[in-house]
């Protein structure tokens, strides 16, 4: 294997040793999966084997690990030996890697996998364990072994309760264990760090994510039953693109949300409005009929080539149902996480509610699970972030003036019980003055 250098981090050491299970986890840039690819490219070249090459889901090759294996045979010097194909890499003396999602098979159609001398499991913490379990009895050939690899998420997942024994072996690796650490992430982490630490330690310490929450915490949202009378409303909206038919992710939403501001600042969501449409016109009447029903003074948006898009159709549709309302863009800076940050220096003074509605619940689970991922499903925090972005052209409800006196009539009690009180206030006052 030294012949084909070899650049995996120390840590990587107990992959060399034969053993049925074999896992990888921690944060961002701990060249977990650089060198699982490494390994297994020099043991295929040393010994014909086919390996397959899985996660959770993969419905293609773009979200497999085919490129990463692509690149590591061409860094390798391995072209000559490899013949990377659109669907497999086959090598000269037989050796093959084979792609697949395990969500697609069943338990007869993933017997065809019963050859394979290995398996590994990329993003193996979004791995369920009904597809462990089909997975780990297929993968059954003498001296079979699974590499897991992953970024720990929750404490319940599947890999993440697997423990080390004579069966299993456990890596846990971060950024200070890769030695060929690159600047640009360390610049990435640093910035992170600064901003968040609880979300930091999830994506670069490989820490698992917190139910109370990571940049936002459960705490800090309140429920109310009663919605004060007196509010100025606000809305925002999250606009999703078109459908990427090659991603096995979910297609984004389309949100709409509206808040309240009382006079003393809180926020009040009072509605929200979220669904997966093809056709964007459903989301815009949608719009107008929330502009219709609260009457928001703002209507904020985020300025991008999905905007420019939609403009002139939203334009057009709040002119058909009448619906009044002053449109703002805002433009996009910074990451996700960033971007939230003032959403999220709100909602930590406890002045955010929601009501006790499915769509809140919702939504005030998305902001826990929040972490600045690509790939994540957020957004409805992108709509917070909106709000708290538009802030400075947000203002409080104005008090309610205060109702008047009725005037005293002359020469009744009233009036001279008002005379004595007036008249005790001036004596007070002179003798604050003198003393």
């Amino acid at each position: 294997m030294s012949e084909l250098r070899l650049q995996i981090p120390d840590k990587m050491e107990p992959f060399l040793r034969p053993c049925r299970h074999k896992i990888a986890r921690g944060g961002r840039g701990s060249a977990k999966s650089h060198s699982i690819a490494q390994l297994l490219v020099a043991k295929l070249y040393e010994q014909p084997k086919r390996w397959l090459c899985t996660r959770e889901v993969q419905k293609s090759l773009r979200y497999s690990v085919h490129s990463l294996l692509a690149d590591t045979i061409t860094r390798m010097g391995l072209r000559g030996f490899y013949d990377v194909q659109r669907e497999t890499i086959k090598g000269a003396n037989g050796s093959e890697f084979i792609f697949s999602g395990l969500r697609e098979h069943s338990v007869e159609s993933i017997k065809s996998f019963e050859n394979c001398d290995g398996a590994w499991v990329e993003e193996a913490s979004a791995v369920s364990a009904s597809s462990a379990n089909v997975l780990i009895p297929t993968i059954r050939k003498p001296n079979s072994e699974i590499w897991w690899s992953y970024n720990p998420d929750q404490d319940d997942d599947y890999v993440h309760k697997m423990e080390p024994g004579d069966d299993t072996v456990i890596v846990e690796l971060n950024w200070r264990d890769n030695p060929w650490f690159p600047e640009v992430l360390e610049k990435e982490r640093l910035k992170l760090k600064a901003i968040n630490d609880d979300l930091y330690q999830h994506v670069w310490e490989g820490k698992c994510r917190s139910k109370a929450g990571l940049l936002f915490k459960r705490r800090w949202f309140k429920q109310y039953d009663v919605l004060p009378s007196n509010l100025q409303f606000y809305m925002a909206a999250d606009y999703a693109g078109a459908r990427d038919l090659d991603s096995d992710r979910e297609p984004d939403y389309n949100e709409l949300g509206i808040v309240g501001l009382d006079q003393s600042g809180d926020w009040y969501f009072i509605d929200w409005w979220a669904e997966q449409v093809e056709d964007p016109d459903e989301m815009i009447r949608a719009g107008a009929r929330l502009v219709k029903k609260h009457k928001p003074l703002v209507w904020f948006e985020e300025k991008g080539p999905i905007l420019r898009s939609l403009d002139p159709i939203i334009t057009r549709r709040l002119r058909e149902e009448h619906a009044t309302v002053y449109r703002n863009a805002l433009a996009s800076a910074s990451s996700k996480a960033e971007r939230a940050l003032g959403f999220a220096a709100v909602a930590s003074t406890g002045r955010v509610h929601f009501p006790n509605t499915a769509w809140a619940d919702r939504v005030v689970n998305q902001l826990c699970a929040f972490t600045g991922e690509d790939g994540k499903q957020d957004d409805s925090v992108d709509v917070c972030s909106l709000m708290a972005r538009g802030l400075d052209l947000m203002s409080n409800a104005r008090t309610p003036p205060k109702p008047e006196q009725p005037a005293i009539v002359p020469f009744t009690r009233s009036h001279f019980e008002a005379g004595e009180r007036q008249e005790k206030r001036e004596r007070d006052e002179k003798q604050r003055y003198y003393r």
